[in-house]
């Protein structure tokens, strides 16, 4: 009977420490996903990094394109400033010289309105020596001796070679008309060529 009542009490622990261990076990894992699908999660995961990359690299490109195509802009307003002052330069050289061209033009327009005028003159000067000496024969073959026919050929000698006189002197003002702009446009390239020396000198 002893024996019984040691076995129910040794029975009754051991159900209390299985109890016990059951209380503190915990409950069980739910089951864990499918491999397989956990294997294709990860095959669109790594798809899908790849494709970032690749938009990052191209990103990364498209960048560097920017940055050289704002550089080619920048460059591009730079020769454009550039081009936009040389072509007012340019404007204002071809302003002047077109002024200093009419001012040329009006003096040889004087000088040849005034050698027109003078060869006119000797024209009339001549015509009227060749008119005196036609007299002054016609008057010697008659045999008439009249000192104002040669006195009037005389002055309309003298008044040939004054003709004459000035119209040399207008075509040499007509010849100094036109060289005076050749010699003014020598006289500043060759000052510019001095400053550019002195400049690339120093």
């Amino acid at each position: 009977m002893s024996d019984i009542t040691e076995l129910e009490r040794r029975i009754t622990a051991a159900l209390d420490r299985i109890g016990t261990g059951l209380d503190g076990l915990e409950a069980p894992a739910p089951a864990g996903p499918d491999p397989a699908e956990m294997q294709n999660s990860l095959d669109i995961a790594a798809a899908r990094v790849e494709e970032l990359e690749k938009e990052l690299s191209d990103l990364k490109a498209a960048s560097a394109d920017m940055e050289a195509l704002k550089q080619s802009l920048s460059d591009e307003k730079l020769a454009n400033a550039q081009l936009e002052e040389r072509m007012k330069s340019v404007r204002d050289t071809a302003d002047r010289h077109a002024s200093a061209m009419d001012i040329q033009a009006l003096e040889q327009q004087k000088a040849t309105a005034k050698l027109d005028s003078d060869l006119q003159r000797l024209r009339r000067a001549a015509e009227d020596l060749r008119a005196s000496n036609l007299s002054l024969r016609n008057a010697m073959q008659d045999g008439l001796r009249e000192p104002h026919l040669i006195n009037k050929a005389m002055l309309a000698e003298l008044e040939t070679l004054r003709a004459t006189r000035a119209v040399e002197m207008a075509q040499a003002d007509a010849v100094l008309a036109a060289l005076d702009p050749l010699v003014k446009r020598a006289a500043q390239e060759t000052a510019k060529a001095a400053d550019q020396k002195e400049g690339s000198d120093a």
